[in-house]
């Protein structure tokens, strides 16, 4: 009883560390939000601005040569400047921060609906890396009962305490359609890391696309040191020279449950037998990475912030080092650090400090959306084995 109660009380305090840790952020970043639109003056000084007397239906200027045409009423004596009196951002575009409520308001629903329809692809190839990586454990799950299990995981992940609480649900679950426990357990694990794998390579291909971009040039060390280090772990992992060299077999022995962690290892260990099943995985995560910054950059356009064909690069830098940042667990869901790494890439070049703050919320939002039915799998109860499936087991 005292361990169960020190356990229960040590994951309260991962917890709320992440809470504090994230609101902490979150507040740093609203320090500098506004409901409404301020301009800048060459002078440096700020304007409020109350109205947007042309072009009102879409205040979002993207030509800086129809800035004449644009006048703005503003709070003070001036009463009224031209766009053409504004100070311009490094782009060349007035220097005009959108307030929440102009973010709101001039959003484009269409765009916002494809972003939706664009992270739909995500869930069902998540469950397709999953069904093979627990094939590859001699588990047999049907390509159904994997969808039910990631969408019920993706779901537990935005309500559970943390954000692996959906991982725990899909380990404990995918136990009991196998008398592999161990292995069942380790396959979640496995999943987790060909994703954070992916992520990392993914990113780091992206940034060798912009290596001259000031902002993502001190990035580059950081991520290749990181990929370096999952290579060298998946080649220890796999490597039966460099497991001896290092008497992995050995100093696990001598480990607490080291039995467990031994069928934990083998399990691992296991993977090197499917090396096309692996590639495919890792190629199938790039793919579910894709689908997510599409959809996060037409949010981002959706929500007034600058964006051509020409942006697209900077876009999959900008957003896979966010989505990076985000998967590193020091607060729920990312909350304030992704906010804050978007901040530092997107502000001034493609949108204001509120767009910004939306998009980060519309992200969130996104996969909360496509997460959603995965509430009605516990709510079912079908995410445990058929009747017919738990005979078989009870057979073998």
């Amino acid at each position: 009883m005292p361990r169960t109660v020190s356990s229960r009380n040590k994951k309260i305090f991962q917890f709320a560390l992440r809470a504090v840790i994230g609101v902490g952020v979150m507040m740093l970043v609203l320090k500098s939000v506004s409901l409404g639109d301020w301009a800048t003056l060459p002078d440096g000084s700020e304007l409020r601005v109350t109205n947007w007397i042309e072009f009102q239906d879409d205040p979002r200027v993207e030509d800086p040569a129809r800035g004449a045409e644009i006048r703005l009423q503003v709070e003070g004596e001036r009463g009224e400047i031209g766009l053409d009196e504004v100070a311009r951002n490094d782009d060349g575009t007035p220097k005009v921060a959108v307030g929440l409520s102009t973010a709101a308001r001039s959003a484009d629903a269409l765009l916002i609906l494809l972003s939706v329809l664009a992270f739909a692809p995500a869930p069902l190839l998540q469950s397709i890396r999953f069904r093979w990586m627990v094939r590859a454990q001699e588990i047999d799950l049907s390509l159904w009962e994997a969808m039910k299990l990631v969408y019920a995981g993706n779901f537990l992940n935005f309500v559970a305490l943390g954000s692996t609480g959906g991982d725990v649900f899909k380990a404990y679950y995918v136990s009991t359609h196998t008398d592999r426990k161990t292995e069942a357990v380790t396959t979640v694990l496995l999943d987790r890391a060909v994703g954070m794998v992916s992520l990392v390579f993914f990113a780091m291909i992206v940034m060798l696309l912009r290596p001259d971009d000031p902002k993502i040039r001190p990035w580059i060390p950081i991520v290749a040191l990181i990929l370096a280090g999952l290579v060298a772990g998946v080649f220890v992992a796999f490597s039966r020279r460099a497991r001896a060299i290092l008497r992995v077999d050995d100093w696990i022995g001598r480990l607490p449950f080291g039995e467990q962690i031994k069928r934990i290892d083998a399990a691992t260990h296991r993977m090197r037998n499917h090396p096309r099943l692996l590639l495919s995985a890792l190629g199938l995560s790039m793919t579910l990475q894709g689908c997510a910054i599409t959809s996060f950059m037409l949010a981002g356009m959706g929500l007034g912030m600058q964006g051509s064909i020409a942006a697209i690069p900077d876009y999959l830098v900008y957003m896979s080092i966010g989505m990076l940042v985000a998967a590193v667990p020091v607060s729920y869901q990312g909350l304030g650090t992704l906010d804050a790494t978007l901040q530092v890439f997107f502000r001034g070049v493609y949108g204001s400090f509120s767009q910004i703050l939306f998009l980060g919320f519309a992200i969130r939002l996104v996969q909360l959306f496509w997460a959603l039915p995965g509430a009605l799998v516990p709510l079912t109860g079908s995410h445990g084995p058929s009747p017919e499936k738990l005979a078989q087991l009870d057979l073998e």
